[in-house]
């Protein structure tokens, strides 16, 4: 019975504690005052057109922001703006009928068919002599363990028979 009562109440309290996480997590995904941190707030999306490097830590970046394209050079000792203006449009290609779509020639049966006689009609050679395994490598031999090393090992047979045995003696005690 007291166990019972006692998981019951490991139960509850690591019930209790898993709502508390929940809750804590709830209200620090929702800013100051209740209210979403993302919301009231535009996010910018920022694309990263080109890179490229100019020297040791030094490089040249080119990128989009909301519709205005800035160049930014990039060094060690921080981030400049190096000149802006306005993002070039995205070229849209108007299709007005059908696109003809290019196509593999399928190779036929008859083709694979000569193609896999040609290959399975040169014998293949091996070479005169396969090595089997490398020089410098000495067979590994397996060995056992004996009782005496494991002694006291939880890979012993004698430590798990203990502690049945005191497992026994402590209900019966």
């Amino acid at each position: 019975m007291d166990t019972l009562v006692i998981a019951l109440r490991v139960a509850l309290s690591l019930g209790v504690v898993l709502v508390l996480m929940w809750v804590l997590h709830r209200r620090m995904a929702k800013g100051p005052f209740g209210k979403s941190a993302t919301r009231g707030r535009r996010s910018a999306s920022v694309e990263v057109v080109g890179r490229q490097g100019i020297g040791g830590k030094a490089s040249v970046v080119v990128v989009d922001v909301e519709g205005e394209r800035l160049v930014l050079g990039v060094s060690e000792h921080g981030v400049s703006l190096l000149t802006s203006g306005q993002a070039p449009a995205p070229e849209l290609t108007i299709v007005t009928g059908p696109v003809p779509l290019p196509v593999r020639p399928t190779p036929s049966a008859d083709a694979f068919r000569q193609e896999l006689d040609q290959q399975t009609a040169a014998e293949p050679r091996l070479p005169d002599a396969l090595p089997m395994r490398p020089r410098n490598r000495r067979p590994q031999r397996t060995v056992l363990p004996t009782a005496q090393q494991l002694q006291g090992s939880i890979l012993s047979a004698d430590t798990w028979r203990q502690a049945a045995a005191a497992l026994r003696n402590r209900r019966a005690g």
